[in-house]
């Protein structure tokens, strides 16, 4: 009979429940012993353990007791105790797990995450066995644990550049509180590159855009402000802004988007000929 013990009655509970639920248990009992311990035992075949046990405590660990993993690691190795905080960085670090943030160099999508915690079981569980859970997390999950901070770093630094980019946006904000808009509406075109229009589609050329571009701005924000278009697009300040596009997910356009707020009015690149061409 195999025996795992847990330092929390809870947590022993939830493997049971866990396992006790799973269909097509391959002829492995599942009981609760002693508090604190779940019991499994595999039919006189033997093969039970490998074909329904091992499998189901990998997706237990993977779907059930990662995110505590994930948010030790947070708190215990980068110091971050806050706990909504935690929750951002453990939803960024689950986005670059699921590869959705294919932008971060080095780190690919953790899709081995279960094979690699059925590897460890597999030369670890034996059929008489008596084992502590968190000891066997520790000891032999030590790969998928690194795997882990890994992820958890990655998610860290993506956590302060986006807090970094909240602020900056929120500064352009406040700034445009105070302008006063020099144009009362600015079309942008965009397509490779952004150019700047008036109101009666004429281009803006980077002269002009220098000119008008606030010196004091940039001199407070000298790495985050792109010169050639949101410096002089916030100096400017214009009430309206007509942004013709077929990229909406475009960075720039997002940006401006979010510092514009309900200024910005998006329309798709053809609409920038069909009005221009409407003006004498």
């Amino acid at each position: 009979m195999l025996e795992i013990f847990f330092e929390s009655e809870k947590d022993a509970h939830s493997l049971y429940l866990w396992l006790h639920s799973r269909p097509n248990k391959a002829g492995v009992s599942v009981r609760q012993g002693k508090p604190g311990y779940v019991e499994a035992e595999q039919d006189q075949e033997g093969q039970g353990f490998q074909i329904f046990l091992i499998p189901a405590l990998a997706e237990y660990i993977a779907e059930k007791v990662e995110n505590s993993f994930i948010v030790s690691i947070i708190q215990n190795q980068f110091y971050f105790t806050d706990e909504d905080e935690q929750q951002q960085i453990l939803s960024i670090a689950h986005s670059i797990m699921e590869g959705e943030r294919t932008e971060i160099p080095n780190l690919q999508k953790f899709s081995d995450k279960k094979a690699c915690i059925e590897e460890a079981l597999t030369h670890f569980i034996k059929p008489e066995l008596s084992f502590s859970f968190e000891s066997f997390i520790l000891f032999r999950l030590h790969d998928y644990l690194k795997r882990l901070s890994k992820y958890a770093e990655a998610a860290i630094e993506e956590y302060k550049l986006e807090q970094e980019y909240q602020n900056f946006i929120q500064v352009l904000r406040d700034y445009l509180l105070q302008k006063h808009s020099i144009l009362p509406e600015i079309h942008v075109f965009h397509r490779r590159h952004f150019l700047l229009f008036t109101e009666d589609y004429s281009e803006l050329t980077d002269s002009e855009l220098r000119r008008m571009t606030d010196k004091a701005l940039l001199f407070h924000h000298p790495v985050y402000i792109d010169t050639a278009l949101l410096a002089p697009l916030v100096s400017i300040a214009p009430k309206r802004i007509f942004l013709y596009t077929d990229e909406p997910d475009h960075g720039m356009v997002q940006t401006i988007q979010n510092v514009f707020q309900e200024r910005v009015i998006l329309h798709p690149e053809v609409l920038f000929y069909l009005n221009s061409k409407k003006i004498p």
